[in-house]
């Protein structure tokens, strides 16, 4: 039998994201790189297939259809004034390419500042023409208009650095910036950010505002990658197929990812929200496939919330999982089989004691061992509904499945 996915909501529906990545620059001055793309293709399969979002809520930009004002149109249409956004929902912008530092022009932080620098995420067409780039200024604009429109549940997600480097550029996500003047930031600075006073040495780091930062490393580090990806997001995806991200924080996603990377290089979280779950746990609802499973008088005895009017028939087999959420690791603690059915419920038996977590854990079907049909006499008055039909306990579990009772 096909298994129904049954969910509170759709997985994914409350999730948008704009994924940009970039190894081929349109200026000859810059060193190209070798995994931006795939990183940020990594990154739509990842949310596409475990996270369950649909195509169209991902905007992805890479190499060439990544250019500066590509990338503020894709922002504006796809997140900011998109009317299937609600407050609340999981709003991701991810980013793998070179970053850069500029001098900052005179007046861009706030009145009685000394001068510094700016930190800026390098667009394809950065240093030619003029391009600035997308500078920390304007992206900060960019992230506080975003969050009043549709809430503070917003994850940026860096796969570059910003500290200049004097030598050993190769395989590094940073680039100098000689082509680009300070007055080419002030020129393409997002329109609201002009408005807004900033302090000076805050960069993409440091920030305060509704939205929560998780970078591929602290200041003053290198971003690394090499043809199999970068460092950061290699490792980022491999520890999300790992952990269980529904009961995960931003803060303690970088735990694991630092305890994983090393090589000097630290993953940095910043913002008032990173000891939120991910995402604010949007994309983790229950799934319908999975039933609430206790322990019975023996350690080794399960009770199942399935029974025989779901179909449940001495033998079926179910794996045990300790959660029931959708997207987030969820391994078998063990797999059992069916020995006792009553109506509603049945017992399983297992080999071995099962580390069953406090709040309980859940069962998911198997196979289901049935053999043959049963006939099911309905008392309705209308003549097809006279007739006994003969039916699949496959399919009457279906029916049971599909449409639960309220």
């Amino acid at each position: 039998m096909d298994q129904t996915q049954i969910y509170s909501r759709p997985p994914g529906s409350h999730f948008f994201g704009l994924l940009i990545g970039i190894d081929q620059y349109r200026s000859g001055a810059l060193w190209n790189l070798e995994s931006c793309v795939e990183d940020a293709k990594s990154v739509q399969r990842w949310f596409l297939k475990d996270l369950k979002v649909p195509k169209d809520h991902l905007c992805v930009l890479l190499d060439k259809d990544a250019t500066k004002d590509s990338i503020e149109k894709c922002f504006s249409s796809h997140l900011l004034h998109n009317p299937n956004i609600q407050h609340g929902d999981a709003i991701i912008i991810y980013f793998a390419g070179h970053g850069s530092t500029i001098p900052a022009p005179v007046d861009w932080f706030h009145k009685g500042s000394v001068s510094g620098t700016a930190e800026v995420l390098c667009t394809y067409d950065f240093g030619h023409g003029g391009v600035g780039g997308i500078s920390d200024r304007s992206l900060h604009g960019m992230l506080v208009d975003l969050s009043k429109a549709k809430g503070d549940n917003i994850t940026v997600i860096l796969d570059s650095c910003f500290s200049p480097l004097t030598r050993d550029r190769h395989h590094t996500r940073w680039t100098p910036s000689e082509k680009v003047l300070p007055r080419d930031l002030l020129a393409g600075l997002w329109s609201t950010a002009s408005a807004r006073d900033y302090p000076r040495d805050v960069g993409f780091y440091n920030t305060t505002e509704a939205y929560t930062l998780l970078a591929a490393c602290s200041p003053g580090e290198k971003a690394i990658e090499g043809k199999e990806g970068g460092k950061f997001t290699t490792t980022l995806l491999e520890t999300a197929r790992e952990v269980a991200l529904h009961n995960v924080s931003c803060a303690g996603m970088i735990k694991h990812l630092r305890s994983k990377i090393g090589g000097g290089q630290r993953p940095f979280a910043a913002g008032p929200n990173v000891k939120r779950p991910i995402f604010d746990a949007v994309p983790f609802v229950p799934d319908g496939r999975y039933f609430q499973t206790d322990l019975a008088h023996d350690p080794k005895l399960l009770r199942i919330g399935l029974g025989a009017v779901h179909g449940v028939v001495e033998g079926t087999e179910f794996s045990v999982h300790k959660h029931n959420y959708c997207g987030s690791w969820n391994p078998p603690l063990a797999n059992v089989s069916v020995t006792h059915v009553y109506p509603t419920w049945s017992f399983a038996h297992t080999k071995s004691p099962i580390p069953i977590p406090p709040d309980g854990c859940w069962a998911q079907i198997r196979r289901w061992n049935n053999r043959g049909s049963f006939s099911l006499q309905s008392k309705k008055s209308s003549s097809a509904m006279r007739r006994p039909s003969r039916v699949s306990l496959q399919s009457l579990a279906r029916s049971f499945l599909l449409f639960p009772k309220m």
